[in-house]
């Protein structure tokens, strides 16, 4: 019977010592983990901030694509009305021009 009441008398003292380790252990490391969560925290605010310069650069590339594509279009208007013009000067030189007197 001693030897039982040894056994459970062992038990208690291993079960208090774990808990006094368990706690120690906490004590040490619970400064590391908050630095851990801080700089986690940190890191995450900079990759929504990057995050966000992104889409703000992407926003301004999709304008500065659509004005090259409006000066585009704009510029190949003009190239065409200007291919026009000398056609329009053939023709003009090639009618005869009627010289009136200019008295009265």
């Amino acid at each position: 019977m001693l030897l039982v009441y040894l056994s459970i008398g062992i038990l208690v003292v291993s079960i208090i010592l774990l808990s006094i380790a368990f706690i120690s252990f906490r004590k040490k490391t619970n400064p590391t983990l908050s630095y851990i969560n801080s700089v986690s925290e940190r890191l995450q605010e900079e990759n929504d901030a990057i995050q966000e310069q992104v889409d703000q650069l992407k926003s301004k590339q999709e304008a500065i694509k659509n004005d090259i594509d409006w000066k585009k279009s704009v510029l190949s208007f003009t190239v065409a009305e200007v291919k026009k013009l000398p056609n329009s000067f053939k023709s003009s030189s090639r009618q005869k021009l009627h010289e009136y007197e200019r008295g009265m």
